[in-house]
């Protein structure tokens, strides 16, 4: 992903060199500080982190889950 948003800030650069457009720079920028300090979503990904609720009965989080079939 670091070399995606270096990409990205290397194009937005450029097209703010070819084409005068400065709102490219500000993301050129961002994407450009993602790179070069590895931000990004942080080290878990994008997903939530999980809910560490402990169940009382057993000692684990797993509980039986019950389908019915709609028909």
């Amino acid at each position: 992903m670091r070399v995606l948003r270096a990409a990205v800030a290397i194009w937005a650069f450029a097209e703010v060199w070819r084409t005068g457009e400065w709102i490219l720079f500000a993301l050129g920028s961002v994407f450009a500080l993602q790179a070069i300090f590895d931000l990004g979503c942080g080290p878990a990904g994008c997903a939530p982190t999980p809910s560490k609720k402990i169940n009382s009965k057993e000692g684990s989080s797993s509980e039986e889950i019950v389908f019915e079939e709609v028909k």
